[in-house]
């Protein structure tokens, strides 16, 4: 049977008893697994062994490229550069790849983010003068970024794509704020706003899409429903998605190193 492969087994509540929503997603995620007769190894009470038979990581910060390194697994996830490459309609607005150093060249007001989630070394926002990015520790001329046109979002969902078909979903945002709440001993609804815009894009670019990952899409005010950005689906915030769903997408996105297809060598974005 699988492992699931976690940070952390802790589960602890803020002031109030309110659990962390991060905890709270993951120890879902473990119940979920559990429940399925899947084995559970979290990195801070359980000893890592040398190999495990089906992994599947689902750690939330740069801890999961430890863990996996120390398994000698690779992590399946979009390229930093993928959102570059989704068609235009998808998209309804200019997105482009560059480096931290290309940031010289911006003209004008631009949406500038850290191409890669897990190295948030400056703050995503707009800006018209790289001297008002104000970075973390020092700074990183090679380090890839992404560019894009500003946009104001009125809601964004979030969608975990197995094989390029939706298995689970969520609300995300709603006008800057949090639209989602887990509610205990309900199951989740699936939702379906934006949803054709991920299907749309499966069906677009089939073959060039990772085997497992996670679509955030959004409305645009003035354009409509479009796609936001890619995540790793071993490192995305269940928030309000089916777990159960979930769990064989993580299955699927941990691969062991040895056992790496050609076609997935392609999306061992860390290795």
């Amino acid at each position: 049977m699988p492992t699931l492969i976690m940070a952390s087994r802790a589960f602890v509540c803020l002031i109030g008893g309110t659990p962390h929503p991060a905890a709270a997603c993951e120890q879902r995620l473990i119940a979920a697994a559990e429940a399925v007769g899947w084995s559970v190894l979290a990195g801070d009470v359980d000893p890592l062994p040398p190999a495990v038979d089906e992994p599947a990581v689902y750690v939330t910060t740069d801890r999961a490229v430890a863990t996996a390194a120390a398994l000698d697994l690779a992590l399946l996830e979009p390229t930093f550069d993928l959102l570059t490459r989704v068609p235009e309609r998808f998209l309804r607005r200019q997105v482009e790849a560059a480096t931290f150093g290309d940031l010289d060249r911006l003209a004008g007001r631009t949406f500038v983010k850290p191409a890669d989630p897990l190295d948030k070394w400056f703050d995503a926002g707009v800006y018209s003068d790289v001297r008002d990015i104000r970075v973390r520790n020092q700074l990183r001329p090679d380090a890839p970024v992404l560019l894009s046109e500003p946009v104001e979002w009125s809601v964004e969902f979030r969608y975990f794509v197995l094989g390029g078909h939706v298995v689970a979903g969520s609300p995300y945002i709603a006008y800057g704020r949090p639209a989602w709440r887990w509610h205990p001993g309900k199951a989740p609804d699936a939702p379906t706003a934006g949803r054709a815009v991920v299907e749309g894009v499966c069906t677009a670019m089939e073959g060039e899409l990772p085997p497992a990952f996670v679509l955030d899409v959004g409305r645009i005010d003035d354009r409509g429903w479009a796609v936001v950005e890619f995540n790793p689906v071993w490192s995305a915030g269940l928030l309000n998605a089916d777990a159960a769903a979930v769990l064989p997408a993580l299955l699927r996105a941990t691969r062991r190193r040895s056992d790496l297809s050609a076609d997935d060598r392609q999306w061992d974005v860390r290795g």
